[in-house]
């Protein structure tokens, strides 16, 4: 890949998506062996020297950019992987010692790619779904997609161990979903941060938040298309799977309207 610049981004699906980058697990741990340079040397016992961490920094972008070119866009953010960015901090945090490194990049590539195929296995499973010209109507498509966004976020929070967490995992999720659908990256991230942007930092992922960005991005998502009805539905059920709440729903006091119009505060 030519442009070291943007392969970062990741914007959509056809960057990470498995199906486009065949992926050899055996060949991998191999390669790895002669591909990854030494990391900055730890410290030892009494020896106050230790690489900064722009020298971490810069063992992990050589790393994701040679990884990168080997096995396609996907494999740059290889420490990415939710378990274990999650639970062992950011991967500058644990460089490892340079007899360690080979197995330590493996593993972290390796759960990455695991994390990405588990969510291709998903993304198979909702695209026919939201597929409009399979729709027997237009609340049939915007339900369908309320209950994709809603199965998405549960699944990109699971690792979330902070409450600061969710938000990003969700944003990278639905995005990357948005996209597979056929959405322009540009449209797709507005449609997102419309969705997520209300919501502060340190606030615990509940029932209602994922209502809510789900009523939003169904909403965002299919009224340019011209097949949602100008009225307003009234048949709609109390209640969504996994017991979250619909602004349709006669029970939450949401009466008024969707949730932009509660005045919710980030």
């Amino acid at each position: 890949m030519a442009d070291h610049g943007l392969r970062h981004l990741l914007e959509t699906w056809a960057d990470v998506d498995p199906a486009r980058y065949p992926f050899d697990p055996v060949g991998m741990s191999v390669a790895v062996r002669t591909l990854v340079p030494p990391p900055p040397a730890r410290p030892t016992a009494g020896d106050g020297r230790h690489a900064g961490w722009s020298e971490d920094f810069a063992w992990v972008e050589s790393v994701s950019v040679l990884l990168s070119d080997r096995y396609g866009p996907w494999a740059y953010r290889w420490h990415w992987a939710p378990w274990e960015r999650e639970r062992e901090g950011f991967v500058t945090d644990r460089i490892p010692a340079p007899a360690d490194a080979p197995t330590f990049v493996a593993d972290s590539l390796l759960a990455w790619r695991r994390w990405l195929e588990s969510l291709a296995e998903r993304f198979d499973h909702l695209l026919p779904a939201v597929d409009p010209t399979r729709a027997a109507g237009a609340a049939d498509v915007v339900a369908a997609w309320e209950a994709a966004v809603a199965q998405l976020m549960t699944f990109a929070a699971t690792p979330v161990v902070d409450n600061d967490g969710w938000p990003g995992w969700c944003d990278i999720t639905l995005r990357w979903f948005l996209t597979a659908t056929g959405i322009p990256p540009e449209q797709a991230q507005a449609v997102v941060d419309g969705a997520l942007d209300r919501f502060g930092w340190w606030a615990p992922l509940t029932a209602v938040e994922i209502g809510e960005v789900a009523d939003r991005v169904a909403r965002d998502v299919v009224k340019p298309t011209g097949i949602v009805p100008a009225g307003r539905i009234d048949n709609w059920p109390d209640t969504w799977p996994h017991g979250w709440p619909s602004w349709r729903a006669t029970n939450t006091g949401w009466g008024a309207g969707p949730p932009t119009d509660r005045g919710h505060s980030a």
